[in-house]
């Protein structure tokens, strides 16, 4: 779907005299702030090949409607499978040299795990072995010995027995700064029952953390080193085949490489 037409599937909503920017946003869909003297919206008009890269427009309906209302939630205006129509969420993006900002953002991914909701689990689960596998289904030529450790890496994968919901997706760029001082969430496309521990290694990848930040992070949520470099391995990975398939024409025999070098001493002890 085009802007031209969105825009009279809204008119009830927001109006003929609408002041439209384009906003610049992730590589997935189309993102514009929608502007009257008095409401402003963020209209995401979806990717038709997004199903692709692993999202489930249907899932992710779900969940907004089951977390509607929560302060960390973004306010829906109007969603189908082609269009997401939101308040936009006044504040600035979240920076990590704010006060106290690695307390909140914990606090706030222990939040949503806790989050639960009538038959929220229910929904189609996100495991990164399944990911991995899709992508590697559709990412063209891949380097055989990073193909192969990757596979391995997924085999020795161990789901845990209880997932939470999850959002699979942070960075600074999807949190909002409120003058409140809330966090807003921003950007669910990614969201499904999961593994806490998958969430956090995206958390990790999501933001620049210092040594001692990462320590604090393993203790807060009890995690083991060992379990969190094989997911954080597993994130890395499902990250570089997620942009081998959304960008098919960048070079990435070089990322490959920089993946084994990066995670080889990891992958040599097992």
């Amino acid at each position: 779907m085009h802007l031209h037409e969105a825009l009279p599937i809204l008119r009830d909503i927001i109006g003929d005299s609408v002041e439209i920017r384009r906003v610049p946003s992730g590589l997935t869909n189309a993102v514009y702030q929608l502007s009257t003297p008095k409401r402003h919206w963020a209209l995401r008009i979806n990717n038709p090949q997004s199903h692709r890269l692993g999202i489930n427009r249907q899932r992710e309906l779900d969940i907004l409607a089951q977390i509607k209302g929560q302060p960390w939630a973004p306010v829906v205006a109007w969603a189908s499978d082609q269009l997401l129509l939101t308040e936009w969420q006044l504040g600035d993006n979240y920076q990590s040299s704010d006060a106290d900002w690695l307390e909140s953002l914990c606090a706030l991914i222990e939040t949503i795990h806790g989050f639960t909701g009538a038959n929220l689990l229910d929904q189609p689960a996100l495991l990164v072995p399944d990911q991995i596998h899709l992508l590697l289904a559709q990412a063209g030529p891949i380097d055989p010995i990073f193909q192969a450790q990757v596979l391995a890496e997924c085999q020795r994968y161990q789901a845990p027995d209880r997932l939470v919901l999850c959002h699979h997706d942070w960075h600074a760029g999807n949190l909002i700064h409120q003058p409140t001082q809330q966090l807003v969430l921003l950007d669910w496309e990614y969201a499904a029952p999961g593994d806490a521990r998958l969430d956090l290694a995206c958390l990790l990848s999501g933001f620049k953390l210092s040594v001692l930040q990462r320590q604090q992070i393993l203790h807060r949520f009890r995690l083991e080193p060992d379990t969190l470099l094989t997911v954080q391995c597993l994130a890395d990975a499902m990250s570089l085949l997620w942009y081998r398939v959304r960008c098919p024409m960048r070079p990435y025999l070089a990322e490959q490489h920089q993946w084994r070098v990066r995670w080889q001493a990891h992958l040599d002890t097992r």
